[in-house]
């Protein structure tokens, strides 16, 4: 065996990876590194699992652990992956680079040599344009074995992007490793109706079958990379015979563990780069017959290595062109404005009220899913407030009745019973309770007086919303009006307007019986 050891991440815990510097592969050996839904995260971060979210991550970081590791073991001995969403979470998505905006990204991922990612759906947050350039001008594999151009099954499927692979074959230390990729079924409401008319997607189990029947005679381990999450990952496992392993994302998962499924491990390695999954996979006869690691936190003052002058250079020249915009200061925070799982959050709650007076409604709507950063307290810059926003969707209103807002609420509390998050709001006060398993409204006011089921009422929100709306809100909204403003400009206008404050109001009521 090598001695790779791990300090495993752990809660107020720091660690580093530690290499014997004589440390040899025995054969049938290799190592496995991998991230997944990094998001342009190519900074720190905050460590937001930890009490005092320390700053954690960005691609020097990662550039020196891969470095160390390659430095004992050689290049070929290491295999770094990626699970997809590399775009879309800060300022880098707005320069274009490799023909694509965000393409930045896929410069910094070359420089630390990754050997393969898969898409994920916010690569298509700008478009397929966009998307294709991105994959097309990549110089690290892309697969996507489930994405096929539409209209194409009569030809046998042909790839959804220009360069995208079904699979790929790596070499490693005398073993050949296939990597299939597979990206989730749930890009038809995650990406634009005008992305989805040029791509069919196919189902993943059918999709995953083939690719397995096309790798085992070839290759000594099948591995699985996936955007898709990690539910549909442990279906996968349970339903596909043949993957030995699963490299994930979507989901954001924190494994510091492995997970086993029948014959198959799944791994994960959480999100925005803050960790490093780092794994010793032994092969015997075509298996894994031991697999030891976990994840590495990538503390940026606690280096192994020194990073690549390519990368350290890449990361200060798209540090310094972002901030000439974005570090510009707009205002400052009384408290922390958090992001938590249900139905409320100081965020959610200042990110509606914000939708609700940028649009100048009576309501205020937001997707959970939407909002993608925490506000610490203190000074604010539009960089700051990208993050939470990085979304190009434009502030919209639109209408609603009365009765059809009512089914819009009992819609949401009835997810919430079964432990999806509703839609956030603002404007609105509504109690409800369960009764015989299903959600019960006790009450609803609109800006303080009580709901009128005849009564139309305007409901500012994101474009997304609107876009998606038999996904999201089961009513097609009237009088669509969408305004110039951006929902990040009209957040930067609203933080800007004096010290911004902690929202407290619940709007979401559960009423226990």
């Amino acid at each position: 065996m090598i001695a790779l050891a791990f300090f495993v991440a752990c809660v107020g815990a720091r660690n580093a990876v530690e290499t014997d510097p004589v440390a040899q592969l025995e054969q049938g050996q290799f190592l496995l590194a991998h991230t997944n839904d990094l998001h342009a995260h190519f900074l720190p971060d905050h460590a937001d699992w930890m009490p005092d979210k320390p700053s954690i991550g960005g691609f020097v970081a990662l550039d020196a652990h891969v470095q160390s590791i390659r430095s004992v073991y050689g290049d070929d001995a290491v295999v770094l992956l990626d699970g997809g969403d590399i775009l879309t979470g800060t300022p880098l998505m707005e320069v274009q680079a490799h023909g694509a905006f965000g393409g930045g990204m896929v410069e910094l991922m070359e420089g630390v040599g990754y050997d393969a990612w898969v898409v994920g759906n916010h690569e298509f947050d700008r478009g397929f344009d966009n998307a294709a350039s991105l994959v097309e001008h990549s110089g690290i594999p892309v697969v996507g074995a489930n994405l096929d151009a539409a209209g194409s099954e009569a030809a046998g499927g042909l790839p959804a992007l220009p360069g995208l692979r079904d699979h790929v074959v790596i070499e490693t230390n005398g073993l050949r490793v296939g990597v299939f990729g597979l990206t989730t079924e749930g890009l038809f409401h995650l990406a634009s109706p005008a992305t989805m008319s040029r791509i069919d997607v196919r189902p993943l189990m059918e999709t995953a079958q083939q690719q397995v029947g096309e790798l085992e005679g070839e290759v000594d381990l099948v591995v699985a990379l996936t955007h898709i999450g990690l539910e549909q990952d442990r279906e996968l496992a349970a339903q596909v015979e043949g993957i030995d392993l699963i490299v994930g994302g979507h989901s954001h998962t924190r494994m510091t563990e492995y997970e086993r499924v029948g014959d198959t491990i799944i791994v994960q390695a959480g999100s925005y780069g803050r960790q490093l999954g780092l794994w010793e996979v032994t092969v015997d006869d075509g298996s894994i017959s031991e697999m030891t690691g976990g994840l590495v936190d990538l503390w940026p003052d606690d280096l192994p290595h020194p990073a690549s002058e390519q990368v350290s250079g890449l990361v200060a020249e798209w540090q310094n062109r972002i901030d000439e915009t974005f570090a510009l200061s707009v205002g400052s925070l009384e408290g922390d404005l958090m992001r938590k799982p249900g139905p409320e959050s100081t965020m959610g709650m200042w990110a509606t009220d914000m939708v609700r007076v940028g649009a100048q409604a009576d309501i205020g709507m937001y997707n959970a899913g939407g909002l993608r950063a925490d506000l610490l307290a203190g000074p604010l810059t539009r960089g700051d407030v990208y993050q939470v926003f990085p979304f190009s969707n434009k502030l919209v209103r639109f209408e609603l009745t009365g009765a059809e807002l009512v089914g819009l609420l009992l819609r949401g509390a009835n997810a919430q019973l079964k432990g999806h998050r509703p839609l956030l709001w603002s404007g609105v006060r509504f109690e409800w309770a369960e009764v015989g398993g299903a959600p019960d409204l006790r009450s609803v006011h609109i800006g303080g007086k009580p709901l009128e089921l005849e009564a139309s009422y305007t409901i500012g929100t994101n474009s997304y919303v609107a876009q998606q709306w038999e996904h999201l809100l089961g009513v097609e909204p009237r009088a669509l009006m969408a305004f110039e403003e951006s929902v990040f400009e009209s957040a930067v206008r609203f933080a800007s307007e004096g010290p911004v404050s902690i929202p407290h109001d619940p709007r979401n009521v559960f009423v226990q019986q």
